[in-house]
């Protein structure tokens, strides 16, 4: 043999030349002194073994026995014993390799271990928990004999960690297989299998015989297919047949000892089956919420999504395939494209936001509409108030001052806006978009939004004209700030030296925001004055609505912004009547709804996932279905729920 140092390789040279896993201490001693004489030249390191051999050699051991390679047996020195473990990994994996061959020969059983041998050299794990542990994950090596322990008494088989459980799995499909092949088994068993499908014999039949004579057939089990079907039942029939046997023959005992680990087998691919197809329904779903309004949603958003019935997609699949899913999603895309996926920021927040490409342009159209009133409400009343004291501005002249101030409201009033419009990959989408546009060879669909790489006028974004925006605001002035006389002596006496600094003021948002915490507060307060059970429903309920939507609801923008701009998306009528009675229609369409759901609802179940079903039943229903767009009316129904319930009176 080949000079070494390994203590555990000369122990299982020993043992194998000796045939016997029980090594007598002195004699190993004495042979470990013997090999260091004789290859000291060879390998200086053995030097160690040449003084004090029993002392150095028990260190060694005491090591090996811990990692439980070895038992020491016998604490006297006289008597001390050592049992070799990988004696047994290597004999009987030999036996494994002899049942490929000859299906016939038994599995090697705890019986099989002799009797001068403790029983520690068994680790002893359940069928289920060992097969299933080896099945997810294996590592081949000596160091264990692993003790499979059967259902219904059945004898304890050995299996070395050297041996693939794949390798048991071959095994088992050789005895069964085998046994089959005989004729008396062969039609018995067929026959069974047939008879319990009707209607599927001719099927049944093809499986049966394709069972019996491939020689790949443990891919059977791992098909989640008609044949995972037919042979878990013809397990069934076989454990069913074998159990009533009441003297086991050898070869008796290895089928049911087969049939047994072939079960575990069929049904943990039967579990990693259906678990791979809620992972798969859960990909899906949350692919759909992705696709949905507002289409910008944070990763703490994303892992908070939950199934139709309530279910938190976030445990179907795990955080780190959820995280590779929006990795895969943000960079992998065909040649000269851009991600399927996109990633943005505002300035004002630190955490990205993930939107589906295909979704950045409709995004923008809602927003400039939304953001359109709110930033020509915003800079008018500015305005207006500059303009009663006399005063004026240079974006009031200027259209490039105007610009400034139009990018400025934009990042104030609508960030998410804003950081789209200014984002790297903006330019690239407008590309994409109206090239296609022009392939498709359509008219009318254009939306340009850069110019020679460099993003057009907000006054164009906008849709907002300097000169009228400035017309609109003097009409709301005094009829004397018109007169020029009169207005120009005023101007002097009236008018207010420079401000320093110019004053920060809040925007819309950030005031409803805070009335609306002004709100909260007065409801609980009157609550805990009133000590009345109806009216602590009512605050309860309000304050549900309240968390409902900060949730739904942008810091940036408001209820009723959110409600208009959702309006406008599935309400398409041009006429301003018949708008506003389609609108009306689908309010008291809600209204209705919610009063006969209010009369049992607790303010505890009146959460996300509930105001979700309440709108896609209502969404579903045949009037609705008549409008259309039903991702922007399903967004629409919900914060309009949010907004009843909101303003329930006391």
């Amino acid at each position: 043999m080949a000079t070494t140092t390994s203590i555990i390789v000369l122990l299982k040279f020993f043992a194998g030349r000796q045939d016997n896993a029980i090594i007598d201490f002195n004699e190993f001693t004495e042979y470990i002194k013997r090999y260091s004489e004789h290859h000291l030249e060879e390998q200086p390191s053995l030097v160690t073994y040449l003084s004090d051999t029993a002392n150095v050699l028990l260190k060694e051991l005491e090591k090996l026995a811990d990692q439980r390679q070895i038992l020491l047996l016998q604490p006297t020195v006289e008597k001390r014993q050592i049992v070799v473990i990988p004696f047994f990994t290597d004999k009987y994996t030999k036996r494994y390799k002899e049942i490929l061959v000859q299906p016939q020969i038994p599995f090697p059983q705890e019986g099989d271990i002799p009797k001068k041998v403790p029983n520690e050299v068994i680790t002893r794990r359940s069928a289920a928990e060992i097969i299933n542990e080896l099945l997810e994950k294996e590592t081949l090596t000596d160091k264990y004999l692993y003790g499979i322990v059967l259902p219904h008494d059945s004898p304890t088989i050995l299996l070395p960690s050297l041996v693939s459980i794949h390798t048991l799995i071959e095994c088992a499909v050789l005895k069964i297989r085998t046994m089959l092949t005989k004729d008396e088994h062969h039609d018995y068993f067929m026959k069974k299998l047939t008879v319990s499908n009707p209607g599927k014999e001719m099927t049944a039949k093809n499986i049966f015989n394709r069972f019996c004579q491939n020689p790949d057939s443990s891919k059977m089990f791992k098909e989640p297919e008609d044949s995972f079907y037919f042979m878990t039942q013809l397990l069934f029939f076989i454990r069913q047949d074998y159990e009533k046997v009441k003297d086991y023959t050898a070869e008796d005992l290895a089928v049911l000892q087969s049939v047994y680990i072939l079960e575990i087998v069929s049904n943990f691919y039967k579990t990693r089956a259906q678990d791979k197809n809620k992972k798969e329904a859960a990909i899906k779903n949350l692919e759909q919420q992705l696709s949905r309004p507002p289409y910008y949603f944070t990763y703490e958003t994303i892992t908070k999504f939950t199934s139709n019935s309530g279910v938190p997609l976030l445990g179907q699949y795990s955080e780190d395939e959820l995280k590779a899913f929006l990795h895969a999603k943000t960079t992998e895309s065909a040649a000269n494209d851009l991600p399927e996926m996109l990633v943005f920021k505002t300035e004002t927040e630190n955490q990205p936001y993930f939107i589906y490409k295909n979704k950045v342009m409709p995004l923008i159209l809602r927003l400039c509409s939304d953001a359109r009133t709110t930033i020509r409400e915003a800079i008018k009343k500015h305005w207006f108030n500059v303009m009663r004291s006399y005063d004026d501005l240079p974006e009031m002249k200027e259209q490039k001052a105007f610009e400034k101030r139009l990018e400025k409201e934009t990042a104030l009033q609508s960030p998410i806006l804003y950081a789209l419009l200014t984002s790297s990959f903006m330019p690239l989408i407008d590309y994409e978009v109206n090239a296609e546009t022009d392939s498709s060879g359509l008219s009318g669909g254009r939306i340009t939004l850069f110019e020679n790489g460099r993003l057009i006028p907000y006054s164009d974004i906008l849709l907002m004209d300097r000169q009228k925006l400035l017309t609109d605001t003097k009409i709301l002035l005094p009829f004397w700030y018109a007169i020029p006389v009169i207005s120009w002596i005023m101007k002097l006496i009236m008018r207010p030296p420079k401000a320093k600094k110019p004053k920060q003021t809040k925007t819309d948002a950030q005031i409803y925001h805070e009335k609306e915490a002004e709100k909260s507060r007065q409801d609980n307060q009157e609550a805990a004055l009133a000590q009345n059970p109806a009216v602590s429903k009512k605050v309860a309920l309000r304050e549900a609505a309240r968390s409902l939507e900060e949730e739904l609801v942008p810091s940036s923008s408001t209820l009723d912004r959110e409600l208009h701009s959702y309006e406008h998306m599935w309400n398409k009528l041009i006429g301003k009547v018949t708008h506003n009675n389609l609108t009306e229609d689908v309010n008291s369409l809600i209204k209705d709804y919610l009063r006969k759901v209010l009369r049992n609802m607790k303010s505890e179940g009146f959460n996300k996932e509930r105001i979700e079903n309440l709108a896609e039943s209502l969404v579903k229903t045949p009037p609705m279905q008549k409008i259309g767009e039903p991702d922007a009316l399903t967004m629409y129904i919900q914060l309009y729920i949010i907004k009843l319930v909101k303003n329930i009176p006391m």
